[in-house]
């Protein structure tokens, strides 16, 4: 009786009707899960690009309008690029971007080559202390740098190296992050392509050069992305270093524009502006390495 009366055209509908109920709640749910995801991406997008949009925005506006009460969100003439033209007529501007490409070239190339040998050493040698000495390396990780500004200061004062090249990398010439990430990467190797080339009779040179470093190039491309980043926004140590106004490079040539009792606020924009171009363009043409290699810090991290 009860298996026949489960059965009857209304049951049927009814189970029809629940089972449809049940699918449109689940596509429901699944839509309002994706706008939800939209919506809150939006939001994260907005709130990361308007100060990029505001730096561009005051670039562009005269000095009157940065002041005005209430603020004017959009320049008065899109077209007014009176503050670049006099960022490279007043000031040493080219001389600047110049300074930064050298500090910034050389501290990614020493670092890379520090940074590469010190991590094959670490992952793949065996000698005494060597626990104890990369223990001490990821100790530094921990070490704020305002505590060893003075000290090096000092010393590199002594050596007379201020206002120059040497002096203003300072401790970029090594990455103890690089140190890290390389170590991460080599361990990665299988020991027995290092162990066959020491059977053939490869020094450990010609291991590292013709097996460890072709195995590793994603950690290359890592670093050099990181370095790149960081050597090229680096302010504190180039500030202290670097006193004469040729010798400044841009995130420091850009801080003259600011001073006790006035802004120059439509400059240092505009300065800004142009110290981002090369982070950004570096971004649009080697996108898929920097996602790669921010990927890659994370996992191997």
């Amino acid at each position: 009786m009860e298996h026949q009366r489960l059965h009857t055209p209304t049951s049927i509908k009814l189970l029809l009707a629940l089972r449809i109920h049940l699918q449109t709640r689940g596509k429901l749910s699944a839509y309002l899960g994706k706008l939800f995801i939209f919506l809150a991406a939006s939001v994260g997008l907005v709130v990361m690009l308007w100060p990029l949009a505001w730096t561009v925005m005051t670039s562009l506006k005269q000095p009157q309008e940065v002041h005005r009460f209430p603020i004017t969100w959009f320049p008065d003439n899109w077209l007014y690029f009176q503050n670049y033209i006099e960022l490279f007529t007043r000031y040493p501007l080219p001389r600047w971007l110049f300074n930064s490409t050298i500090l910034t070239a050389t501290s990614v190339i020493s670092s890379l080559f520090f940074s590469a040998i010190s991590g094959y050493a670490f992952a793949k040698l065996r000698f005494r202390g060597k626990e104890f000495l990369f223990i001490s390396v990821i100790a530094l990780l921990m070490m704020p740098p305002e505590i060893t500004l003075i000290p090096l200061y000092l010393m590199f004062n002594w050596a007379g190296l201020v206002n120059t090249y040497p002096g203003i990398i300072g401790s970029n010439w090594m990455s103890v992050v690089g140190v890290f990430i390389m170590r991460q990467f080599m361990e990665t190797i299988p020991s027995d392509y290092i162990d066959a080339a020491r059977i053939d009779g490869a020094n450990e040179f010609q291991i590292f050069a013709q097996v460890a470093l072709p195995l590793t190039v994603p950690g290359f491309v890592t670093l050099a992305v990181l370095k790149t980043i960081l050597s090229w926004n680096d302010f504190l140590w180039p500030l202290v270093m670097a006193t004469r106004t040729e010798m400044m490079p841009i995130t420091v040539g850009i801080q003259i524009f600011s001073t006790a009792f006035y802004v120059e606020y439509t400059l240092v924009t505009a300065g800004a502006v142009i110290s981002m171009l090369p982070l950004i363009i570096m971004f649009l043409f080697l996108q898929r390495w920097v996602m790669q290699s921010m990927m890659l810090v994370g996992i191997k991290g």
